[in-house]
């Protein structure tokens, strides 16, 4: 049997195989093909990362996303057009050698991170069978739920997420409410497949539901993302290989049915909103969404709108051609998105003249006049954040570079001995890397706001186990560990494999 290595190295080279394909022959056919070889391959490499357990790799994780993004969102526009004209319509009538440079650059650069994963140490090994449910576990669980519930009871999340003041800032429980969805949904996935008890179990199987119900109003994507954050916990707490491939089926069609059904949901939210306005009341917004997707009378013009916004929705590759096009004509602008993005990671206090920065509201409102580009919302990632500011040569640059601070959070996290803080910590991480469309501040504060938070989970954490007594034989010069005494908080002893 082939090794996942192995078998993810071979298929990074096909992905640069298809990229180079896409430069040589840029014509329709070769662009769909190439967007299924890489929707696949993004599928298999997903599989092998979670299934693998202990082959979970930051490089892979970002070239899956991207080409799940990209590739995916690609054929998706494809398949929706009834012929070629009306493909070239969706795709806004852009050249198709344009599009194709694009995914070509997609492709070479996420084969690359396919191609260098092997080199890089999987990012969840140290948590393999580390710990099972205990009183923190059972604490994180019930104050991420009440932190995420005080976020809506105060307005600090709703539709779309995270809600701002009329100065453009968020709150404090608005930025930590959104940053434990992710970690709390792997958290809880990992102890529903490590708990002592069945009742531990059905708990923590709670947990997931209810987190994953909670961030029904941010988006189809934060959906996805939850219940594949939580997938992975529960890979990694030896859930999934407990399943037989009958019921691992049936898990995905459950799974893939109930994310069908509240995207679908999270798209009536949307109308609401615009019947509406952003500032009704979010139980207002929800009721008129429920209405638009059981009312018999708006039943049709909400699948109508739906499927349009599908159509139209998924071809975010064409937002990174356009850059490639525009910084092609006028140049990069030479780091102005990094400045702008490393000011807004810095707090307000710090920094007086931050409402400058603020005003602009997003980034497409700072480069875009520079690029004479519409200033309109785009669907951002890594890759038009270094195009924007180097070129093509700053697509690689900043992925490769996003890959190192992600890979060095990991390893500065994992160097306390806590197990849940631990394992919170690499889910939030991880949960950063699976989201495709972020731009670089968006990694940035995140990271920020877990360097607080850290600190803090791993002393309420070890706080209990360091006020304890010594065990018996510890002197003045610290405890005595006695053989195969393992003292508390520490990590379970494992036999070498």
């Amino acid at each position: 049997m082939m090794k996942p290595v192995a078998t993810v190295s071979r298929l990074g080279a096909a992905i640069l195989i298809a990229g180079f394909a896409l430069l040589l022959w840029p014509s329709l056919v070769v662009f769909a093909a190439a967007s299924i070889i890489g929707s696949a391959i993004g599928l298999v490499v997903l599989y092998v990362s979670i299934d693998g357990r202990d082959q979970t790799r930051i490089s892979w994780l970002l070239a899956t996303a991207l080409l799940l993004a990209y590739d995916g969102g690609s054929i998706s526009t494809y398949l929706s057009a009834s012929s070629p004209q009306e493909f070239a319509i969706l795709t806004k009538d852009r050249p198709i050698e344009l599009i194709s440079s694009a995914l070509a650059l997609v492709h070479i650069i996420c084969g690359l991170l396919l191609l260098i994963g092997r080199l890089e140490r999987p990012a969840t090994a140290a948590i393999l069978d580390s710990t099972a449910d205990n009183w923190f576990s059972l604490l994180l669980a019930c104050g991420g739920l009440g932190l995420i519930a005080l976020g809506y009871a105060f307005g600090d999340l709703g539709y779309m997420g995270i809600q701002t003041d009329a100065a453009g800032r968020i709150s404090v429980i608005g930025a930590a409410a959104s940053l434990v969805e992710g970690p709390l949904a792997g958290v809880a996935g990992y102890l529903a497949a490590r708990g002592r008890q069945p009742l531990s179990r059905l708990f923590y199987a709670m947990v997931v539901t209810l987190v994953t119900l909670a961030v029904v109003p941010t988006g189809r994507r934060a959906i996805l993302l939850v219940l594949l954050i939580a997938t992975i916990g529960f890979a990694l707490g030896g859930g999934l290989r407990r399943l037989s491939l009958g019921h691992k089926v049936a898990a995905i069609a459950i799974g893939g049915l109930f994310a069908y059904v509240t995207s679908s949901y999270f798209f009536a939210l949307r109308l609401a909103t615009w019947e509406l306005g952003n500032t009704a009341a979010l139980s207002d917004q929800l009721w008129l969404g429920l209405d638009f997707m059981l009312s018999p009378s708006l039943k049709e013009r909400f699948n109508t709108l739906f499927y349009d916004n599908v159509r139209e929705r998924t071809f975010v590759l064409g937002y990174l051609s356009d850059l490639i096009s525009a910084v092609g004509s006028s140049g990069p602008l030479y780091g102005d998105a990094l400045e702008y993005y490393l000011r807004l990671c810095i707090p307000s206090a710090l920094d007086p003249n931050k409402d400058q920065i603020i005003a602009y509201q997003m980034v497409e409102t700072l480069v875009h006049p520079k690029l004479g580009l519409p200033v309109i919302d785009e669907a951002n990632t890594i890759l038009t954040d270094g195009v924007t500011d180097f070129g093509l040569a700053g697509a690689l640059l900043y992925t490769s570079g996003l890959v190192v601070l992600m890979r060095g959070a990991i390893s500065a996290i994992q160097r306390i001995g806590s197990p849940i803080t631990v394992m919170f910590g690499t889910f939030t991480v991880i949960s950063l890397v699976l989201k495709p469309e972020l731009t670089l501040d968006e990694y940035l504060v995140p990271l920020r706001n877990l360097a607080a938070f850290i600190p803090l989970m791993w002393i309420a954490e070890a706080l209990p186990s360091l006020s304890r007594r010594s065990p018996p034989g510890a002197t003045s010069a610290g405890p005595r560990k006695l053989p195969g005494h393992k003292l508390p908080g520490q990590w379970p002893l494992r036999s070498g494999r």
